[in-house]
């Protein structure tokens, strides 16, 4: 009888054990059901507008001055599609699009319902005892007010996404939401955000529109930093627990210092998507973002005072005007520019009133050396055009 009081014990002890293991695995989320539930209730009713898949891993990306940079950050795959899980360096390639730091823009419009899948394809450009092979992430939608369960931060009540797993996140948009935001990783920040895990949202009502004000056309300008030999040092040993040790030693605009902003068509890094494109009598929106360590940037374009309508996605309710905007870490501002129609009589003979090239950039000087080199920076083109010569008069 004792034998069999002990045989049972040793069962219940088992099944114990082994139901806590479960129940561990689970990574039960307050709020998690609901959230499937709403998806798959509002998947049912064809109330889901679009379903984006992003991939988390890391890669490379060459700047102006030949120095190649490790990063980490977000991409997809054509159309944010779902290619399933990926398990190979050459499934990445064959699946995937480059890296691109910082990731690609996702543009919602208010009152739609959204999914967001994150993907974590793993790394694969790592030294193989590197501690970093097996990294979890989030997606925190910085600025978008979210339940805990959608808000990115690990284990609050969040949990990381491992490589190979997945998390979908549900957005719905409210009808009276709109502006610039952006999403990034929440896991270890320092390393994840500073090593490229962030890129651009935006939420319009109406195309050409944003709180009531019309544009012609618009660019997203998103500011940011890099230490190169720190992320070097991340790739081959690791973490790095000494988050003081960063120093930033490229100052980038959409992932590219200057001169990658230059078209020219030898060029494989440029990025023409930073140069301001307009024509005379347009409204230009540029919607200005910016993350980093401790670099404050100061946006500076010549020939023009902008005026500043939104901020941190919510409109002002005073704009103002602004030849040099002081943007820091997190933030995001809306400023348009008004080109003067250049048939119109000159105020003076100097005034800024005909079609030319021009400059915007960062004003804080320690933002214009990259690399050890001047003006290696945030920079690029402020182009100003006749209107004879737009696409659609040509």
């Amino acid at each position: 009888m004792k034998k069999i009081h002990l045989v049972w014990s040793f069962f219940c002890v088992m099944y114990v054990s082994l139901a806590i293991a479960a129940h561990a695995e689970e990574k039960i989320i307050p709020g998690k059901e609901e959230i499937e539930k709403g998806i798959l209730e509002l998947n049912i009713k064809g109330q889901i507008e679009k379903e984006f898949h992003l991939y988390v891993t890391d890669g490379y990306q060459e700047m102006a001055d030949g120095e190649i940079i490790y990063f980490w950050g977000f991409t997809h795959a054509k159309d944010f599609a779902d290619v399933g899980e990926i398990k190979t360096k050459e499934e990445r390639y064959a699946k995937l699009l480059p890296l691109k730091v910082p990731g690609d823009e996702i543009r919602l419009t208010s009152g739609r319902n959204y999914v967001v899948v994150l993907h974590n394809a793993g790394w694969y450009e790592t030294e193989e005892h590197s501690g970093i092979n097996h990294v979890a992430h989030t997606i925190h939608f910085h600025g978008l007010d979210l339940i805990p369960a959608l808000d990115g931060v690990p284990n609050l009540p969040y949990p990381s996404v491992f490589p190979g797993e997945i998390y979908r996140y549900l957005l719905t948009i409210p009808e009276d939401i709109e502006g610039t935001y952006m999403g990034h990783c929440h896991v270890d920040s320092t390393n994840h955000i500073m090593g490229g895990m962030y890129f651009p949202i935006i939420i319009e009502k109406k195309p050409n529109e944003i709180y009531g004000y019309t544009f012609d056309r618009e660019y997203t300008l998103f500011m940011s930093e890099v230490d190169s030999e720190y992320m070097e040092t991340l790739r081959e040993v690791g973490n790095i627990r000494r988050g003081l040790d960063w120093k930033s030693n490229y100052f980038m605009l959409n992932g590219r210092i200057f001169m990658d902003n230059l078209v020219h068509p030898l060029s494989t890094i440029n990025d023409p998507k930073t140069r301001i494109v307009a024509y005379d009598g347009e409204t230009v929106l540029v919607r200005l973002l910016a993350l980093g360590y401790e670099h404050i940037f100061a946006w500076h374009p010549h020939g023009f005072h902008g005026l500043v309508i939104g901020t941190d996605g919510r409109k002002l309710p005073f704009a103002y005007e602004k030849d040099t905007l002081l943007i820091g870490s997190g933030e995001r501002y809306d400023i348009l520019y008004k080109i003067p129609d250049f048939s119109s009589k000159r105020k003076c003979l100097s005034c800024n009133y005909g079609p030319g090239i021009s400059i915007a950039h960062d004003h804080n000087m320690k933002g214009m050396v990259s690399g050890g080199i001047y003006p290696h920076g945030p920079m690029t083109i402020f182009d100003i055009r006749p209107k004879k010569m737009t696409p659609e008069n040509k």
